[in-house]
């Protein structure tokens, strides 16, 4: 550890660099146990995090790297903090239009599904009710009949006049409904906080902040989620409304991908290498 009496180097990159020679390690050493590449390290002790990917993670390494140091990585990330933008505070993100992950298209109760659904209605009443007038309007087994004596014959009492059933009107058959195709994720940090950065299928950055403890964040999309998370033990993965638990161990950095699968499950896997689970959706 850093002695007491010894000046905190103003910078979080001086920091590691003046830890890392007390300790007598070089940046090989230091790439090898964090597994950040060690031109990168060099970059960061000269403050230079151009080639970090952006804020979320820079700070991931600079976690990572004063953890490995033994450095209490809050004084690391404060400095830091001090001469780069703060992250962002909640975000929601829903795609254009009403989209409805749990229908897999758009919402409303106004659509082209229920028009259909009312037609069908008045069309099969208005049929049943035209062959019950029918069978109203058709003769009867039983009435007179003159003939040239004026005679009348009659039907036998025991008799009765015979008319064809009514058909039964059929059912209607409830359409079923199809199968989700968008996913509905909800991150919450359980009991330590994380960083977490959450893509589109375009790889456009949905969301990029820091997750405290309690927290949660809700991200729609209508294809796959690609979520990378700074602290995977600490974090609970939710997709349309069924918990996956956490992708990872404390501390553990991890990339996952949610998406819907053929059956409308949720399927959770590491990023572009397909499910390693998949749970009812």
């Amino acid at each position: 550890m850093q002695s007491v009496n010894d000046p905190q180097p103003a910078s979080a990159g001086a920091q590691l660099a003046a830890a890392r020679r007390e300790r007598g390690l070089t940046v090989d050493e230091v790439s090898a146990r964090t597994r950040v590449r060690a031109s990168l390290i060099e970059q960061i002790e000269r403050d230079d995090y151009a080639h970090c990917g952006g804020t979320v993670y820079a700070r991931g390494h600079l976690r990572s790297i004063a953890g490995t140091l033994g450095l209490d990585p809050g004084p690391v990330l404060a400095a830091y903090d001090a001469s780069h933008e703060s992250l962002t505070g909640p975000v929601l993100v829903v795609p254009p239009g009403e989209f409805d992950p749990l229908r897999g298209g758009a919402g409303g109760g106004g659509g082209r599904g229920g028009f259909r659904w009312g037609t069908a209605m008045i069309v099969s009443l208005a049929v049943v009710c035209v062959v019950a007038v029918v069978l109203l309007l058709l003769p009867g087994g039983s009435g007179k009949s003159g003939d040239a004596s004026g005679s009348a014959r009659q039907q036998p009492a025991s008799a009765a006049p015979s008319r064809p059933p009514t058909p039964a009107s059929a059912a209607p058959t409830t359409p079923a409904s199809p199968a989700p195709t968008g996913v509905n994720v909800v991150l919450a940090a359980r009991d330590a906080q994380s960083w977490l950065e959450v893509r589109d299928d375009d790889r456009h950055v949905l969301l990029s902040q820091l997750l405290h403890t309690g927290d949660s964040r809700t991200v729609t999309a209508p294809g796959a989620l690609h979520i990378r998370m700074g602290n995977a033990g600490a974090v609970d993965v939710s997709c349309n409304g069924r918990s996956l638990g956490p992708s990872g161990g404390p501390g553990q950095v991890v990339t996952i991908t949610v998406s819907v699968g053929a059956s409308g499950s949720c399927e959770v896997g590491p990023d572009g290498q397909g499910p390693l689970s998949a749970m009812s959706g």
